[in-house]
């Protein structure tokens, strides 16, 4: 179903979604403080981490906003982990921040997260750099692949944190576009780019036709479009 006024926008750092209604999470998804009597939760939204190049400065800013509003719903939508050792691009071997070093950084952040927001729910959308280590295995390990101790979840010890990890359609073996649904927005990393940002946000909205938040480009912009 198309949506009367949909509008896309491409943003970098983060988006606080206030007002989301209660009813558009399941049983299954409340955390401990949904049972209060407040109508709406709020959710922030934040994407393009791609630890361990991040503003260590940002970061801490960044984390004090959730813990500071009573975040009900973190959700990290895309490229919060680099996964530089594993791109399929030709890149310069890295001397000082291997990839175990990448990995305990990231672990780090999330316990972070975590300890900040104790109550909240946190989900890990799958990004296309998070998807490198999949397609590294499937390129070159595919007898582990699938195996216990070799996915995102297990390597971040996700189960541990209680974060939720939403990855691409187990049988993808190419990056796709990967997105959950708050209340009627549709938040997500999708595999589209362009020079602008607007213009990205401008081309998903004509295919999906539906609200949208989206990561990826690096670029914000955003466009209002109107349903045919």
């Amino acid at each position: 179903m198309r949506l009367p006024h949909p509008l896309s926008l491409l943003l970098g750092v983060f988006l606080i979604i206030s007002r989301l209604p209660v009813s558009s999470r399941s049983a299954e998804q409340a955390v401990a403080h949904d049972t209060t009597s407040s109508t709406y939760q709020l959710a922030v939204i934040a994407n393009d981490f791609q630890v361990p190049f991040h503003d260590e400065r940002a970061l801490l800013l960044f984390k004090m906003f959730p813990r500071r509003e009573h975040t009900d719903w973190l959700i990290l939508s895309g490229e919060f982990q680099d996964f530089w050792e594993i791109s399929s691009y030709d890149l310069m071997p890295r001397t000082e921040r291997d990839f175990q070093r990448e990995i305990e950084i990231g672990r780090g952040v999330l316990r972070s997260f975590r300890r900040s927001l104790p109550h909240a729910r946190i989900t890990w959308v799958e990004g296309n750099h998070e998807f490198r280590l999949r397609k590294y295995l499937i390129q070159n390990a595919k007898e582990l692949y699938g195996l216990p101790g070799v996915s995102v979840p297990d390597i971040f010890d996700l189960r541990r944190l209680e974060i939720e990890y939403v990855p691409c359609h187990e049988l993808a073996t190419k990056f796709t576009d990967n997105f959950i649904r708050v209340g009627d927005l549709y938040v997500g990393h999708w595999d589209r780019v362009s020079k602008h940002g607007a213009y990205a946000a401008k081309v998903l909205i004509e295919e999906k036709g539906v609200s949208l938040l989206r990561g990826h480009t690096h670029r914000f912009g955003k466009t209002r479009g109107f349903a045919a």
